[in-house]
């Protein structure tokens, strides 16, 4: 995996390889945007080119064999720092430490990416911020994160900030045609779902998507027609088996929501998700006022910050129907 290899992100290639090719590598970098588009990619490809044994472009030949035990991910000096049980521990970050203090194997640099930097814990945010006041010499540590808010602002303030967005949606349909071999509207559908996240698009099945929306739908008619009090109960019980599902029926929900808005405003079905069902779209636009939609998007963040606070699912479900539904 080489820079070259890369698909979008040309703007923040452009400053690794700069600094690459000119030996004016930060010792530290902190890559933030969405999940899965990408930063950790890159992040690995950046471990590459500085181990590389012949580039002279900052882009890492992918020929040689440190390139290709960088993309087999078994280069003795590129480490991966990941979450254990769903967060990344003081004894995680001491451990990387004893690694980063010891000379390089047989590549330039010792190489650390802490993946999902955001869930390292109070502890290990602490303990990990003397390396970065005082890195190995021949040390590069890059911060994988996506909400890097959460981290201390004195971490933050000593890394180089790089950040990534999703891609455009036409440069991941047209990867997604030449890796996945999708149909052209397929790859668009998958592509706007996936809101430009390479990681998200390549796991999706567009036929399993399309039914899964279709369900979603449907529940969220029946609460616009109007629901009695047996089909909401039943209905909330059935969205909220599991936490996944109901999560799930509230993204969709919301996206479908955006979108009556979006395409009932513009008419533009180049900026909607929901693309392959405008006429649908344009029905909805046409019987729910604007204040509503709005209204109701709200409905679904609200319903969403009540499961991340651990509101019991069915009972989540059962007030936004409600409310849905005008009761």
């Amino acid at each position: 995996m080489t820079f070259d290899d890369i698909i979008g992100h040309e703007r923040q290639l452009a400053i690794l390889r700069r600094a690459v090719a000119g030996g004016s590598i930060a010792h530290a970098y902190l890559f933030s945007g969405e999940s899965g588009i990408g930063k950790k990619t890159v992040a690995v490809a950046l471990g590459a080119a500085v181990n590389c044994s012949s580039t002279s472009n900052g882009t890492g030949c992918g020929r040689c064999g440190s390139c290709g035990k960088a993309s087999s991910g078994n280069h003795p000096d590129i480490h991966i720092l990941s979450a254990d049980g769903g967060e990344i521990k003081i004894d995680q970050v001491r451990e990387a430490q004893a690694i980063l203090a010891l000379k390089p194997f047989e590549g330039k640099m010792k190489v650390l990416i802490v993946d999902d930097a955001d869930s390292l814990n109070s502890a290990a945010q602490n303990a990990f911020l003397k390396t970065l006041e005082e890195p190995p010499g021949d040390s590069l540590i890059i911060l994988v994160a996506v909400a890097s808010e959460s981290l201390l602002p004195t971490i933050r303030s000593r890394c180089q900030k790089i950040a990534f967005y999703p891609l455009p949606r036409r440069l991941l349909a047209k990867m997604l045609i030449e890796k996945q071999g999708m149909a052209e509207d397929e790859a668009m559908f998958i592509a706007a779902v996936a809101r430009g996240s390479i990681g998200r698009g390549l796991g999706m099945d567009p036929e399993a998507e399309r039914l899964e929306r279709a369900e979603a739908l449907e529940l969220l008619a029946k609460a616009y027609r109007g629901m009695d009090t047996e089909d909401l109960l039943s209905s909330a019980e059935a969205v909220s088996k599991s936490r996944e599902k109901l999560e799930r029926f509230l993204e969709i929900g919301l996206e479908w929501l955006r979108d009556v808005m979006v395409f009932g405003e513009t008419g533009d079905d180049g900026i909607i998700i929901h693309r392959h069902m405008a006429e649908m779209l344009g029905q909805w636009a046409g019987t729910l006022p604007r204040q509503r939609l709005l209204s109701d998007m709200k409905l679904f963040e609200q319903s969403r910050s009540l499961l991340d606070r651990r509101v019991g699912g069915q009972l989540v479900a059962e007030n936004l129907l409600m409310k849905l539904s005008g009761m």
